[in-house]
């Protein structure tokens, strides 16, 4: 009787030991994404930097059309693209600010700093947006863990932003959208299961790169594995939490 009591005591110890340690790690972890976290939020200079994006781009009227929204997204992407096109392959350097104004000084960037530019101008405009990572699954036999956990292969960085008829997605390397042939909207997640299915799109135009046409997997919210895009500059993956947690609703 004494032993049966005695072992059903060890057992309550060590079940409020794993509780407690669960709350500890579970406690540590939040709070070490919070701390990482990437900021979406307008800074006062992107609000002085964001308008010599929209120089010479018609404003929307106060009752857009969806015809309306296409034109803007698609006039903004453009100037993005041709106020910071690629030279030289260089992008902005890591563990620095990659905002509207450093883009729009430096003249020059690659994906990951012009599909941030992008949707700091459209959320500016009044746009919901949200980030995209990538990956091709070609290099690791269609493996979508191995993909995500194994740096240097085939990636991209682009956007999503929301139109009256739902995501488009904004390319950050070229002048695409993802228009079907009806101009209607196909969000990267439809794309997605589309392939995986075998079930490919007709697009309005073609896409500009074969990761839109092969398998792979792709993030909402994650803007860089290595952690050096955006403050603290660590080793912790760089998260919007707001848009990963997109993942898993």
């Amino acid at each position: 009787m004494l032993e049966n009591l005695d072992n059903q005591m060890l057992i309550k110890k060590n079940k409020n030991r794993f509780i407690f340690f669960a709350l500890f790690f579970s406690c540590l972890a939040i709070a070490t994404l919070g701390y990482n976290a990437v900021d979406n939020s307008l800074t006062k200079e992107d609000m002085q930097y964001i308008p010599k994006f929209l120089v010479g781009i018609e404003p929307l009227p106060q009752k857009k059309e969806y015809k309306d929204e296409l034109n803007f997204i698609s006039s903004v992407q453009r100037t993005v693209l041709e106020i910071a096109p690629t030279i030289n392959f260089l992008g902005l350097p890591f563990g620095q600010k990659r905002d509207p104004k450093e883009l729009y000084i430096a003249k020059s960037g690659l994906c990951f700093d012009r599909s941030r530019v992008i949707e700091k101008v459209l959320r500016y405009s009044g746009f919901k947006t949200r980030h995209i990572s990538m990956y091709s699954k070609n290099e690791f036999g269609g493996s979508a863990i191995k993909t995500l956990l194994t740096p240097g292969g085939p990636s991209h960085a682009t956007s999503e932003v929301l139109t009256s008829r739902g995501w488009l997605v904004v390319d950050s390397n070229d002048a695409w959208l993802s228009l079907d042939k009806n101009d209607r909207p196909i969000p990267l997640e439809d794309l997605w299961f589309g392939l995986e299915n075998s079930k490919p799109v007709e697009w309005k135009n073609k896409t500009p790169t074969t990761l839109y046409d092969e398998p792979f997997i792709f993030v909402y919210g994650l803007y860089s594995r290595h952690g050096k895009f955006y403050p603290p500059y660590n080793f912790v993956p760089d998260i919007h939490i707001g848009e990963f947690s997109q993942n898993i609703l």
